[in-house]
């Protein structure tokens, strides 16, 4: 099958350093975009524009995919990931992990005398529109894209851990400036959420193949931060969520997998097109 074009380098090798070439290609500029573009927002004074550093994985994902492997591989990226079938069960997982667990370290500090549980705001628009926009922006690029290629090296467990370094550290430009991290937050307390967060997603994906179980997950993350009272810059202090990250360490040490997907093969097939 033709493809659209290529890059030498990256074909030279076997399949398993074509796909470390690009996954080195895809860090290094989803991180070299993060940095630019909120290096822009500052010197301009303009905020807004840290938030298209939001698209960056997904659309970097989309032309690495289009220039090395062509329509078929793009195809694979955006439309097969998002058919596969799976057990309805998994989408609930997605959908309520974060939110049970934040409900529950809500609960407890409460008890001791932390805030109560209730709804920090109820208005719907837009922060929904912006929490899947943001899920998208990125989901198609760190799990789409990125995942299967390191699992194609290594097991979920590490495939995971430098993913979530990877994403990490993707934030970081916008800490700087106040963009993009919770404010209130050391940047170390962060990247540990993120951590574990790679790890649960990356359970879930390997069980369903489906790039929407990760999307789901991200935004439902996302909307528990904006609507419950669990982040610092909301309820003036980092308890709430350090109970939060305890639960959900439990919770990732006793139930994730550390194994490939059922079939016992990545995901994602990048070897062929």
């Amino acid at each position: 099958m033709s493809h659209a074009s290529t890059m030498p380098t990256s074909e030279s090798g076997p399949p398993s350093s074509r796909a470390l070439f690009e996954l080195a290609i895809f860090f290094a500029l989803t991180l070299s975009a993060s940095a630019s573009l909120a290096t822009l927002a500052y010197f301009s004074g303009d905020e807004n524009i840290a938030f298209f550093i939001v698209f960056s994985p997904t659309l970097i994902a989309i032309c690495l995919t289009a220039m090395t492997r062509g329509k078929a591989g793009v195809r694979e990226l955006l439309i097969e990931q998002s058919r596969r079938r799976f057990k309805a069960r998994w989408l609930l997982v997605s959908l309520l992990a974060i939110p049970a667990i934040a409900i529950v370290a809500i609960g407890l500090h409460a008890f001791f005398g932390g805030p109560a549980l209730a709804f920090r705001t109820t208005q719907l628009m837009p922060q929904c529109v912006v929490i899947l926009l943001i899920a998208l922006g990125e989901e198609f690029g760190w799990r789409g894209y990125a995942l299967p290629r390191l699992q194609e090296h290594c097991g979920p467990l590490l495939a995971s851990l430098v993913l979530g370094l990877a994403w990490g550290f993707w934030h970081y430009p916008g800490y700087l400036i106040g963009v993009g991290v919770p404010l209130d937050m050391p940047f170390d307390v962060f990247l540990l959420w993120v951590l574990l967060a790679t790890i649960l997603i990356t359970c879930i994906y390997n069980q369903t193949g489906n790039i929407w179980t990760a999307v789901a997950l991200h935004a439902a993350a996302n909307a528990t931060f904006n609507y419950l009272p669990l982040l610092p810059e909301f309820i003036g202090q980092l308890t709430t969520f350090l109970i939060f990250l305890a639960l959900l360490s439990v919770v990732v040490v006793t139930v994730c997998p550390v194994r490939r997907s059922k079939t016992g093969r990545p995901i994602q097939k990048v070897t062929d097109i």
